[in-house]
């Protein structure tokens, strides 16, 4: 029996019951919640300069989940002409940055795991899908998927510590938001 095939338990915080937590990240948030202060936050996700100097580039994110692409080019190869390990890496954790962060308050990491799986060509998209699995008050557990036109490039589970602190400073947020996010 695989992990895959493992029974989860009908929870919010493991994405069971999450439509695309297991498949694909829906194109609007993560089970219906609204959450404020997009625009504002989108502003924040791609003015993140090791993702552009990387190349990696928001497509879509909600509350807890992101997704983020990166097209593959000659200067993301290693010596051995493949895939760079810090490319599917670091594409990976910019899918974690902001799927952590997304719900405003700032999170920070506290482990990430990477395993990687298969290489990827220059022209290649790479697509970095990150899903919540687990949230409290102080801490979210997350797992990244890097595909190459759905195959599995690299995989990462991470944790991050949630910290008082809130993007856009606390005023931006209701107490009733700062309270349940």
């Amino acid at each position: 029996m695989s992990a895959s095939d493992v029974p989860v338990p009908d929870h919010p915080g493991n994405g069971a019951g999450i439509p695309g937590a297991d498949v694909d990240v829906p194109a609007d948030d993560v089970g219906g919640v609204e959450v404020p202060n997009t625009e504002a936050l989108d502003a924040i996700w791609r003015g993140d300069e090791y993702a552009g100097h990387l190349g990696a580039e928001v497509e879509a994110w909600g509350g807890g989940w992101s997704r983020i692409g990166l097209t593959v080019t000659d200067r993301h190869r290693n010596f051995a002409g493949l895939l760079h390990g810090g490319v599917g890496f670091g594409l990976g954790d910019v899918a974690f940055a902001v799927a952590s962060n997304s719900w405003g308050r700032l999170a920070v990491a506290l482990s990430v795991d990477v395993q990687f799986l298969a290489s990827a060509a220059p022209g290649a998209r790479l697509v970095a899908t990150g899903r919540e699995r687990h949230r409290t008050k102080r801490t979210g557990a997350y797992l990244i998927e890097v595909t190459d036109d759905g195959a599995l490039v690299a995989s990462l589970h991470a944790l991050v510590h949630r910290t008082d602190r809130w993007h856009l400073g606390e005023d931006a947020w209701s107490g009733d938001w700062r309270a349940t996010h």
